[in-house]
């Protein structure tokens, strides 16, 4: 049995390791404790940043939606008191700096064009501004272009470390604050930058393309937009109701009168013998909006007195399955003749033909010397072939000078 020393003993033994064992213990929960608010700080202090990233993305954004045909036509712009030529250069329209959206009253007044997270405290951030696709600026004012852009930083995130590793938990943090347009170059990839959750990807701007440049990308092909109807967007909106316009419309599809086509009801400009046309889809053809006929003089046409018109717009009408001109067609002259007096034709366009019609005869005395053959106060007129007017008393000898038949000429179909 041991003796009460030794108990003694055996008891200081066992309450030494309990204590070494407690001070781990509580060493072990403060390094935790270290950590997880150090934890805390830096992911504070990446938000940070990332919303810096973030309104330095929002001043570019607007500068580009407010000067979006500058963009497209490659013109220098001017917004406030600042002035960017056309250009990549840094300062340049395609090379916006930091320091010129702030001059520019764009929101970031007073905003910092150095990081502020570890290794970004000694670097600065890259604006660079897209047209696109490629060769879109060949197009009539540039409209093929939509306008992209990407706010970067112009170096890697890093720990401060000796060595400098790429920073992952703080890029995450990053790319979680910035949300859907925010991106990264990652280790091994081939150099460009990532959107979160590989939904879009664009070349990394930064020189020798380094792992490790947080980026923000703008213009109207980002996440917010989606739902909306965009510049260059392809997709058809199918408005459920009226659509009201203050300026103009400017449609840039065509199509010719009586090409086949697939949407009823669809409407654009068009071309009719080279003129150009409103166009409507009705049963698998192009037809005019107007509901008239376009066509030229002389081409056939399936109703008889159907109307239509030239895209001089003179007025049509179908006759005898030909599409004739209503200018100059119908009643050309009315003037009175004597006895033996041959009336001249009208001149006619192609396609009507000269017509006459005797109407009326007068005298200015009925009966007397004046006018031989006429002893009963009424004569009788007539238009030979020739156009040869004859104006007889009743008893069939000619009328004299004072007898005058009134003659109608007409251009008829």
């Amino acid at each position: 049995m041991p003796s009460r020393f030794q108990q003694r003993r055996r008891a200081r033994g066992w309450f030494l390791i309990s204590a070494m064992l407690g001070l781990t213990i509580l060493s072990l929960a403060a390094l935790y404790l270290f950590r997880e608010q150090h934890a805390k700080t830096q992911a504070a202090l990446a938000q940070v940043q990332a919303d810096t990233i973030g309104a330095i993305r929002t001043a570019a954004e607007i500068l580009v939606f407010e000067h979006y045909a500058d963009y497209q036509q490659g013109n220098g712009l001017t917004r406030g008191s600042v002035s960017l030529a056309w250009g990549h250069s840094p300062g340049q329209a395609l090379r916006p700096t930091v320091a010129q959206l702030a001059q520019m009253n764009l929101g970031i007044d007073g905003i910092s064009d150095v990081g502020s997270y570890k290794s970004l405290a000694q670097a600065g951030y890259d604006i660079s501004i897209q047209r696109a696709p490629a060769g879109c600026e060949l197009s009539s004012h540039g409209v093929d272009c939509s306008i992209t852009g990407l706010v970067c930083t112009d170096r890697p995130v890093r720990d401060l470390n000796d060595r400098a590793e790429v920073d992952s938990f703080g890029i995450g943090k990053m790319l979680l604050r910035i949300g859907g347009n925010a991106g990264t170059s990652v280790l091994g990839g081939t150099g460009e930058i990532i959107g979160s959750g590989g939904g879009w990807s664009q070349p990394n701007p930064i020189a020798g393309a380094p792992a490790g440049i947080v980026c923000a990308r703008f213009g109207y092909g980002v996440a917010e937009y989606w739902n909306f109807l965009r510049v260059r967007d392809t997709r058809d909106p199918q408005f459920m109701n009226d659509v009201t316009l203050r300026g103009a419309l400017h449609v840039r599809s065509t199509a010719v009168q009586g090409a086949t086509c697939t949407t009823p009801g669809m409407a654009l400009w068009g071309q009719t013998e080279g003129k150009p046309v409103w166009l409507q889809c009705s049963n698998g053809l192009w037809q005019p909006g107007n509901g008239l006929a376009y066509a030229a003089e002389g081409d056939s046409c399936a109703e008889d007195a159907d109307f239509g018109l030239t895209t001089g717009n003179v007025a049509l009408v179908c006759s005898n399955g030909k599409w004739v001109s209503q200018a100059q067609i119908g009643l050309r002259s009315a003037a009175y003749y004597q006895h033996g007096a041959t009336v001249p034709h009208p001149a006619c366009r192609a396609g009507l033909s000269p017509s006459a019609v005797l109407a009326a005869v007068s005298a200015s005395n009925i009966i007397g010397a004046n006018n031989t053959g006429n002893n009963t106060g009424s004569f009788q007129a007539n238009i030979d072939p020739a156009w040869r007017v004859t104006i007889t008393g009743s008893d069939g000898a000619p009328a004299g000078n004072n007898a005058m038949a009134l003659v109608l000429s007409y251009c008829n179909p």
